[in-house]
């Protein structure tokens, strides 16, 4: 499910052939850099990159296939988030600079495998290991094979690259707050704040699928009645705004659930997330995975005592890093990965709705740098991605 807006066609050189051990020549592709933290809006220019067409030792050529533009991207390159870029020097076409690439999530294609490269090959689609390793945001990049992880054809056989692009942090998340802080039965509750944005959407579609039901928590707005529609469609139970959440009505209707509310999860912070906290069960938990309203999380004496709450907080990144060193989570996470996809081969998930812009390394910098300052400004109200397209 896409919502194009302003496209901007960037069209891609054609896949190289391997031609043994000549001398590389160099790559024109282009980038969207940062030389210091700040307002992506201001910090964030596309240049022209120069890249060697043949992978050291141990490197792989990538064609980038599709990246998003996640909150955690633009915090990164703010400044603010915990993970931080990696800067490092960059040839563009006209000097060489001190700059990291934006973007932390995407999917590309393996173009060229350098010397000494094991379990991966030319086609191969590959997503980024770790959070910073190399930006995203480019339509090609050169990496070490280390930094990779491939994906099977067969896990994204029919899939669209935006739906592999957009895998590895909203769907994720959404699957181990599921799967990791109780032992939820069919016809369980779990309330959320957020319901709309990438992770609500996830949590929503696999609680579906799992038989677990969703009470959906979104902000006051206008157009209310056409995204309840657009939740309850994608299989949410409840869907309230946060001002009808203080109501005497939805309040009994809630208190009168025929099952209990097992988990609470909480994006928001600040008062609305103490509103929410008070419809959890006894013996609940609240899960905290983001704060986008930047207030704390306040929770009363009482839900503590009397209700037994708990609360805590889940970074996808963090689990990430402990999969590495750990066999039972790195085979956990393979079967998320193909769970997830397989839904959406199936046709039961659906990747979150997107704006578009394609990028085209013929284009006049002008123009793209027009459409990625508009992708990655917090006012634009939509999330965002980049194509990219032969």
């Amino acid at each position: 499910m896409k919502q194009l807006s302003k496209v901007l066609r960037l069209a891609q050189p054609t896949r190289l052939p391997r031609l043994g051990t000549r001398q590389a020549r160099l790559l024109q592709t282009q980038a969207a850099i940062y030389t210091e933290s700040g307002d992506p809006q201001a910090v964030v220019r596309v240049v022209e990159r120069n890249l060697p067409d043949v992978p050291g030792s141990n490197q792989v050529l990538v064609r980038m296939l599709a990246a998003p533009v996640n909150p955690s991207d633009l915090n990164q390159i703010e400044g603010t988030y915990p993970v931080k870029g990696t800067f490092d020097k960059l040839t563009t076409s006209t000097d060489t600079i001190y700059a990291a690439v934006g973007g932390n999530e995407g999917v590309g294609e393996v173009i060229r495998v350098g010397d000494g490269v094991h379990g991966l090959q030319v086609g191969d689609w590959v997503v980024p290991q770790r959070a910073g390793q190399f930006g995203t945001w480019c339509t090609h990049t050169m990496t070490n094979a280390s930094s990779l992880s491939a994906v099977p054809a067969d896990w994204r056989s029919g899939l669209d690259p935006l739906d592999v692009a957009c895998l590895k942090v909203n769907p994720c998340t959404a699957y181990r707050l599921l799967k990791d802080f109780a032992a939820l039965n069919p016809g369980d509750y779990v309330i959320q704040n957020g319901a709309n944005s990438g992770v609500g959407r996830a949590v929503i579609q696999l609680a579906r699928y799992w038989g677990i039901r969703t009470v959906n928590v979104v902000r006051e707005r206008p157009q209310l009645d056409q995204l309840h529609q657009e939740l309850i469609s994608l299989g949410a139970d409840i869907v309230v705004s946060d001002k009808q959440l203080a109501t005497d009505d939805i309040k009994q209707q809630l208190k009168s659930l025929d099952a209990p509310v097992r988990l609470g999860f909480n994006c928001v912070g600040g008062r609305a997330t103490l509103q929410m906290t008070k419809f959890i069960s006894a013996g609940g938990t609240l899960v905290s995975y983001g704060g986008m309203s930047r207030q704390p999380v306040t929770m009363p004496t009482s839900l503590l005592l009397f209700k037994n709450i708990s609360a805590c907080g889940f970074w996808m990144n963090r689990w990430y890093n402990q999969s590495f060193t750990s066999s039972r989570l790195e085979d956990e996470k393979h079967q998320m990965w193909r769970e997830i996809l397989g839904l959406i081969q199936q046709k039961k998930f659906v990747t979150q709705p997107l704006v578009t812009s394609n990028w085209h390394s013929q284009m006049d910098i002008g123009k793209a740098q027009e459409a990625v300052s508009g992708a990655v400004a917090w006012g634009a109200g939509s999330k965002h991605a980049f194509e990219f397209t032969q």
